[in-house]
């Protein structure tokens, strides 16, 4: 059994060598498939099929017989009983095991030679090649699952098989948005283009207007649009805290600073001084900024550095596989605002629209926000041309904030 299961970046693969005299036949030295499991033992048990398919076609291109012959052979032969009107239950039942051991072997026949290619058998290899976050990998990777598990071969992904999948089963029973539904066909695209490059695939892309035009948002039902905190709204949140101040202590930071999640959770001590917050963790580079600190907030500042028992600004979260510290936390915040009565139009990135809209009210110029929120300045003069404004500045503009009265 050893010798035909291989580990590989700690997944066990399926392998067959093929005989030399017949590798210029089949255009490969030997067969070679995922079997999508780290156990030993559960893929000695996969294996076995495999390996038993694979052999049968070695002998079909050894005898000469090729699956497509046995086929023919199979349907004069149904064909002839007919004639003879023999019942066709006894048909039926006569030729049930022959029908489906030939089919596979046909099957297997038509993906060897390269006229069909398995969608689940590359992910591996395409996602192995990505040089993305591990948490964009992943994501990916579960994409192109979901995708080879409702297309097994390439041609069965239809421009239109594809437009019914994204409508019926992600939109409609999945109630996936529209985004993510774009983000999904992006990437299984990704992998399309891969097995163009690298496998031969003749097809060409199938995903041209697979996915249906996002609704105006001003169709949408309320509630539903992404929304901003209020001045009221953070007093409701803010008096419903009672037994979780790291939640409590959070929620302040964000509104003082417009701020994300993942960076204010990411702050590390030796990035603050007792006027500001420097932001090295961020999504782009315009997000790496210094933050002046907000009067309000600065006794929280001075007792989170005080207390600190990891480095951290925000200490004693927990870390899951990507690395992130603001999982956990974050998904109590959103039991938090459902409790308080906030609809899904509400999130914590809400806290960062309601600086945007503060900084708005009080006449603070746009590119001065943007400077603070860590979005890139689009035009030519503050854009590309200009040194940035000083820190007092940013410091007045912060200032502005006032989430109490």
């Amino acid at each position: 059994m050893p010798k035909y299961i291989q580990l590989r970046r700690r997944v066990w693969y399926a392998v067959l060598e093929i005989p030399k005299s017949l590798r210029p036949r089949l255009k490969k030295p030997r067969f070679f498939q995922s079997l999508k499991t780290e156990s030993r033992s559960e893929a000695e048990r996969l294996c076995l099929p495999i390996i038993h398919q694979w052999k049968e076609l070695i002998e079909s291109v050894r005898s000469g017989t090729t699956p497509t012959d046995a086929i023919q052979a199979m349907r004069q032969f149904k064909l002839e009983l007919e004639r003879q009107k023999v019942p066709q239950h006894e048909i039926e039942m006569g030729m049930s095991e022959w029908a489906t051991e030939t089919e596979e072997l046909a099957e297997a026949h038509f993906v060897v030679n390269g006229d069909w290619i398995v969608l689940s058998e590359h992910i591996d290899e395409y996602t192995s090649s990505l040089s993305d976050q591990p948490k964009t990998v992943d994501m990916k990777r579960k994409d192109l699952d979901n995708f080879s598990k409702r297309f097994k071969y390439a041609h069965d992904a239809t421009n239109r098989d594809i437009a019914e999948w994204v409508e019926i089963e992600l939109i409609e029973k999945g109630k996936l948005q529209i985004t993510t539904c774009r983000r999904i066909i992006s990437n299984c695209r990704g992998y399309w283009l891969f097995l163009q490059r690298h496998y031969k695939l003749g097809l060409l892309l199938p995903f041209e207007n697979v996915v249906p035009r996002k609704k105006s948002k001003a169709n949408l039902p309320a509630g539903s649009k992404r929304q901003h905190f209020t001045k009221s709204d953070f007093q409701i949140l803010t008096r419903e805290i009672i037994h979780d101040a790291q939640l409590h202590d959070l929620i302040y930071l964000a509104a003082h600073t417009g701020a994300r999640i993942e960076e204010l959770c990411s702050l590390r001590l030796d990035s603050i001084d007792d006027t500001s917050f420097g932001i090295e963790d961020a999504k782009t580079s315009a997000g790496i900024r210094k933050i002046p600190i907000h009067s309000a907030i600065k006794r929280i500042v001075e007792r989170l550095r005080a207390t600190s028992q990891d480095g951290f600004l925000i200490s004693g979260l927990t870390i899951n596989k990507y690395g992130d510290r603001s999982n956990a936390i974050g998904k109590r915040f959103g039991r938090l605002k459902k409790r308080c009565g906030f609809g899904e139009g509400f999130v914590f990135h809400s806290f960062r629209k309601g600086v945007a809209t503060q900084l708005e009210e009080a006449g603070i110029s746009e590119n001065i926000s943007a400077r603070l929120l860590g979005h890139e300045l689009q035009t030519m003069t503050y854009g590309l041309y200009s040194g940035g404004v000083t820190f007092e500045t940013l410091q007045d503009a912060v200032e502005k904030l006032d989430w109490e009265r």
